[in-house]
C-alpha cells in the first residue's frame, strides 16, 4: 500500500473510531404543546447524552394556542433553544411552517392579503362568478360554451393548534406558490422574523431552514380544478396555445390533450423552480444557512437543484421490509433521487426525512432498533449522509401521540441504546460523504421521472449506477468514452425510452466518442440486459450475487470501500472475491483485519458491515 493511500486509510480509521458530530441524525423535533424553558433544556440535554448533536425545530399540532407562530413567546423559545445549541456545539434548522406543507406561515399570508390564497381554474357549462372568482376565458368545446373560471382553491394546510387541522373548519388556508408577491410575503413573515430574531447564530448554529413538500392547491381542495394563477394564461399562451386549448387540460379525450397537459405541467414545474424555490434559495444563500428539504414528488429530482441539502423523505410505508415496494415504484428510487442529484450537482450532504408512520402494519406505534437500522441501511446503500428521524416528541400527552406515530425518541424502546444508534449513523454518514462512488453506469432520467425497472436487476446484482438528469446533460464533458460530469465519470449510459432530439444528440455524440449506450427495450430478456451492462462497465466488483444484498463502492482519501447489507428477511451468504483487508462493523465499532481471498460472508437479516479493500 503506497503511502498517500496508509495516510488516507489511517484518516477513514480515525473518524470511525471518533464518530463526528457533524455526522449526527438531525430529528424533526415536534414542539406540540405548552413550552417551557426547564423541559426544553432537558430534552436537550437529553438529546446531546445520547450522542443526538443537532435538531430541527418543528411546530407541530397541540401547540400551545397562547404561543403565537412567529409570535414574541414563540421566538423567545426559539431563541432559547438555539443558545443552548450553540453552547453545547449542536446544530439547528429551521423549520419553516406551522405545520405543512410550506408557504403559507401557518396562514398568515393569506390573513395579510386575501388574494394570494391558493388559486385554481375550474371548467364550467354556465358563466356564473362566484365570490373571489373571476372570468379567464370562454370557448367552444364540442358544440357547446365552456366557461374557464379563476377560484380560490379552499386549500388549507395543516395547522399546529388543535381546531386547526386540515379537517377542521378553522384550518389555514394554503398560500398561492405561484404567485411570487405571496411567496415574498412568505419570507418576509417566516424567514425574515427568524433572522431578525436569530441573526448572530446564522450559519453557525443555525445551518439550514427545511421546507416541506410545497403544494400548489393546498390540501383538500374543491374538486374538480387544476393549478392555476393570475398570469397564468400568459404563460399557456407563451407555449403556443390559446383559449381554445383549455378543454384538454379538463377531457383527456380532446385533441392534442397529452401533448397540452404535458406543456401545462412544465408551466407549473417551472413557476415553482422561479417563484418558490429560487426565492428562498437566494434568500438562505443572502443570510448564510442553506436551503434544505424536499418537493411534493419522490421523484422530482430537478426541483432539488435549489437545495444546498437536497431530501427526500420515507414516510407512510412507502416502503416496507419484504415488500416489492423497496426496488418497484416511484418511492423506490427515492434515496437515489437525492444522492444523486448531490452528486452531480457538488453538494457535500443529502438527506431523508425517515420513519414517519413506518410503524408495523398491525400497530403504528411499533418500531424497534431493527426497523430503524433497515431503513437506514436502505438509505445508506443508496449515498444518504443525512438522517432526519421523524420524529422526537416534545409531547405524547392526550392524543398527541396518536399523531403521525411511531415516535422514535426519548419515548422509544431503543432510547437506552440510542448512544450506539447515533454513532453507527454517523460512521456511516461520514464514509458517504467527501467520497465517491466507484461506478461507470449512469441511467438517464427525466426531470420528474426517475426509471424504476432498469435497475432492479442492478441492485440484484450489485452493480453500482447514478441516475443522470437529462437536463443537467449541458455540464457533461464528452472525451474518449466517457462522460465526466463533478467527480463522476460513465462510460455506459443506461436509457429505456426515446427522447428529445438535444438529449438524443448527447447520447449520439457519448456514443460516437466511444461510450456505450444501452437501451433497456432493447433486450426481452433480463439477463442478456444484465450480461450487456456488466460486459460494458469497468467497474462491477467480483461479488457473488445475492438477490436481496445491497452494495455501494465509494472511494475516500484513497482508500475504497464496500457498503454490504441484507436488505431482505432471511440470511443470505456472498462471496467477495476482491481483495479485503479489513471487515468494519460500524453498528459496534470493531475493526477485524483480513488477509487472504476469497472472503465468504454470511449476513443475518439487518446487518451491514463496511470492507476496507486493499
Amino acid at each position: 500500500m503506497c503511502n498517500a493511500k496508509k495516510e488516507g486509510l489511517t484518516r477513514l480509521i480515525y473518524e470511525f473510531e471518533h464518530p463526528a458530530e457533524e455526522f449526527s441524525p438531525l430529528p424533526f423535533w415536534f414542539w406540540n404543546d405548552t413550552l417551557t424553558e426547564e423541559e426544553l433544556s432537558r430534552q436537550i440535554y437529553a438529546f446531546k447524552e445520547k450522542g443526538v448533536d443537532g435538531f430541527i425545530i418543528h411546530p407541530r399540532l397541540g401547540l400551545d394556542p397562547e404561543i403565537e407562530y412567529m409570535g414574541e413567546k414563540w421566538l423567545h423559545f426559539v431563541r432559547f433553544a438555539v443558545e443552548l445549541a450553540k453552547k453545547l456545539n449542536m446544530k439547528v434548522m429551521l423549520y419553516d411552517e406551522a405545520m405543512y406543507p410550506s408557504g403559507s406561515c401557518g396562514g398568515q399570508v393569506v390573513e395579510e392579503d386575501p388574494d394570494f390564497a391558493a388559486k385554481g381554474l375550474k371548467m364550467c357549462e354556465s358563466p356564473e362568478i362566484g365570490e373571489g372568482e373571476k372570468l379567464i376565458a370562454q370557448t367552444e368545446y364540442e358544440g357547446e360554451s365552456r366557461w374557464f373560471i379563476q377560484t380560490p382553491t379552499r386549500g388549507v394546510i395543516r395547522g399546529a393548534y388543535y381546531g386547526r387541522d386540515d379537517c377542521d373548519a378553522d384550518a389555514p388556508l394554503a398560500a398561492d406558490l405561484l404567485n411570487p408577491k405571496a411567496v415574498a410575503a412568505f419570507i418576509r413573515l417566516t424567514h425574515q422574523k427568524y433572522y431578525d430574531a436569530l441573526a448572530e447564530y446564522f450559519g453557525d448554529t443555525v445551518i439550514a431552514v427545511f421546507t416541506d413538500e410545497p403544494t400548489l392547491t393546498g390540501r383538500n381542495p374543491v374538486e374538480g380544478i387544476i393549478p392555476w394563477t393570475d398570469d397564468f394564461l400568459d404563460d399557456f399562451k407563451a407555449k403556443g396555445y390559446s383559449e381554445s386549448d383549455l378543454p384538454a387540460l379538463f377531457d383527456g379525450a380532446a385533441e392534442n390533450a397529452a401533448q397540452i397537459k404535458a406543456d401545462y405541467d412544465d408551466i407549473l414545474f417551472e413557476r415553482m423552480n422561479r417563484d418558490y424555490y429560487r426565492q428562498i434559495a437566494a434568500w438562505c444563500e443572502e443570510h448564510g444557512v442553506v436551503l434544505t428539504g424536499h418537493p411534493e414528488s419522490s421523484s422530482d429530482i430537478r426541483l432539488l437543484s435549489h437545495f444546498g441539502i437536497p431530501c427526500q423523505d420515507i414516510v407512510w410505508r412507502y416502503l416496507y421490509p419484504g415488500e416489492p415496494t423497496n426496488l418497484r415504484g416511484v418511492h423506490s428510487t427515492m434515496g437515489k433521487c437525492a444522492s444523486d442529484s448531490a452528486r452531480h450537482l457538488g453538494r457535500r450532504r443529502n438527506g431523508n426525512e425517515c420513519f414517519g408512520v413506518c410503524g408495523h402494519r398491525d400497530d403504528p406505534y411499533a418500531f424497534e432498533r431493527a426497523d430503524m437500522k433497515w431503513y437506514i441501511d436502505w438509505l445508506f446503500a443508496r449515498g444518504c449522509n443525512l438522517i432526519i428521524p421523524h420524529a422526537f416528541y416534545y409531547s405524547l400527552r392526550d392524543k398527541r401521540r396518536e399523531e403521525r406515530p411511531p415516535e422514535v425518541g426519548m419515548n422509544s424502546v431503543f432510547w437506552e441504546e440510542y448512544k450506539e444508534i447515533s454513532d453507527y449513523i454517523k460512521r456511516c454518514c461520514a464514509i458517504n460523504t467527501d467520497s465517491t462512488n466507484v461506478t461507470d453506469v449512469a441511467v438517464l432520467c427525466l426531470e420528474r421521472f426517475l426509471p424504476d425497472e432498469p435497475v432492479k436487476i442492478l441492485y440484484e446484482n450489485q452493480v453500482e449506477f447514478n441516475y443522470l438528469e437529462r437536463a443537467l446533460t449541458d455540464s457533461v464533458t464528452i472525451e474518449n468514452g466517457t462522460a465526466k460530469i463533478a467527480d463522476q465519470q460513465y462510460r455506459v449510459i443506461i436509457t429505456e425510452r426515446d427522447y428529445d432530439p438535444k438529449t438524443e444528440a448527447f447520447l449520439g455524440a457519448f456514443k460516437a466518442s466511444g461510450g456505450t449506450v444501452i437501451d433497456r427495450r432493447s433486450y426481452s430478456d433480463e439477463s442478456e440486459y444484465l450480461a450487456a451492462v456488466c460486459a460494458a462497465s469497468k467497474t462491477v466488483p467480483d461479488i457473488t450475487s445475492c438477490e436481496h444484498l445491497r452494495m455501494t463502492h465509494l472511494r475516500k482519501y484513497g482508500v475504497d470501500v464496500l457498503f454490504l447489507s441484507n436488505e431482505g428477511e432471511e440470511e443470505l451468504t456472498t462471496v467477495i472475491r476482491e481483495k479485503v483487508a479489513e471487515i468494519w462493523d460500524s453498528e459496534k465499532g470493531t475493526r477485524t483485519s483480513h488477509s487472504g481471498e476469497p472472503l465468504s460472508l454470511t449476513l443475518a437479516p439487518r446487518k451491514s458491515l463496511h470492507l476496507i479493500l486493499e
